[in-house]
């Protein structure tokens, strides 16, 4: 129950830079009306199977229905206009993977972002980044299931990176193509946790609720800054530490982190890191003997890039081990996440730490800004 919580809240937090970016609903003077917008695709693909068990179990393709309600703002003061005016709003995605007695069916609803490549008044091309809850309904179950080496549970994270385009034909009216890769898994909250991937196709229509067709914009370079602060988070989640061993372990991580502004739309970041991973003895191979709590720390170093939204920022760190009592199975950590600033000082967490490329745990925290530099070039 504690895991569905915290996924919620990290749903909560990504709908929170939605709604930022959505709080104005009517553009300046001077620029073209928003524009909102709903579209609907069918998708046709493949489950990919990149687990040699799987291989055996996949003897369908993948199909799936998607759904978006999304807005172009347009204003001299947001975020967006340092991203050409991307598209922002909140989807629904229907999927299924390939067998649906053993993987069953998978959900997700999600914020997400269109990033353009290519507009022209009637055509369109971008890319796509959701993140948000999945739900599947078919999960891993020792006695009725246990075949089931993707899903743990039945409350997941998704996440979906894709190509888009589109074309005016009508007033209102659009035609919508689409190839994208949908990722859902747990974050190891539950084993096993090898998560699922499928590639698919989509082709639909979207209807435009203003006729207007889509304006040509002006790119706005990012005003130049060198701010400097120091954040420091407190960090807590949870996991399970193998497909058979059902405990769940705490973990959490204490972070310092120094941000380095390159921009109004980006910064560096270093830090040093803390890292409490309790299910270490029984995750990580040739360990026979207890481990006390003490022992499962783990002291590292990372650097950082995040890409800045507002109030809301998207990160990825790489990290290097320094000393643990226990050996890791690799020397490196990458972690990626989302945060959003809840006051001047207060900002909300949300990241998944990973052994190497497999997840350990998802993290959710807080962390207090201290900026010491403030100047902009």
């Amino acid at each position: 129950m504690k895991e569905k919580f915290l996924v919620f809240i990290l749903f909560l937090l990504l709908l929170s830079g939605v709604a930022e970016a959505q709080n104005t609903a009517v553009s300046e003077v001077g620029l073209p009306p928003n524009q909102t917008h709903l579209s609907v695709l069918y998708h046709h693909g493949v489950v990919i199977p990149h687990h040699a068990n799987m291989i055996y179990f996949i003897d369908d393709f993948s199909r799936g229905v998607e759904i978006n309600y999304g807005l172009w703002r347009f204003d001299r003061e947001g975020w967006q206009q340092y991203y050409n005016y991307p598209e922002v709003g909140v989807g629904f995605f229907y999927n299924s993977y390939g067998n649906p007695d053993i993987y069953g069916q998978g959900m997700a609803i999600y914020p997400y972002l269109h990033f353009p490549i290519v507009r022209t008044s009637r055509f369109t091309l971008k890319n796509k980044v959701a993140m948000g809850l999945g739900y599947t309904n078919n999960p891993f179950d020792p006695q009725d299931n246990p075949w089931n080496q993707i899903f743990g549970a039945r409350l997941n994270a998704y996440v979906g990176f894709g190509l888009y385009s589109g074309y005016r034909i009508l007033d209102h009216w659009s035609l919508y193509a689409s190839a994208s890769l949908n990722h859902m898994s747990n974050g190891a909250a539950r084993k096993p946790n090898n998560g699922i991937n499928t590639l698919t196709f989509g082709l639909g229509t979207r209807y435009h609720f203003l006729k207007d067709e889509l304006p040509r914009l002006k790119r706005h370079e990012a005003p130049r800054r060198n701010n400097r602060e120091i954040e420091v988070f407190l960090n807590y989640g949870r996991s399970q530490a193998n497909d058979y061993n059902f405990n769940i372990y705490s973990s959490g991580s204490i972070s310092i982190n120094h941000i380095w502004y390159r921009s109004v739309k980006s910064a560096w970041s270093a830090g040093v890191d803390a890292i409490y991973f309790g299910a270490a003895p029984y995750a990580y191979p040739d360990i026979k003997e207890y481990v006390s709590h003490v022992d499962r720390m783990f002291y590292g170093v990372y650097g950082g890039r995040n890409w800045i939204m507002g109030k809301t920022s998207l990160f990825v760190q790489m990290g290097v081990y320094l000393y643990s009592h226990i050996e890791p199975p690799q020397p490196v950590y990458p972690r990626l996440g989302i945060r959003h600033r809840i006051t001047d000082r207060l900002v909300a967490n949300f990241s998944v730490k990973a052994s190497f490329f497999r997840s350990e745990f998802m993290e959710f925290g807080l962390g207090y800004r201290i900026p010491y530099k403030k100047n902009e070039l």
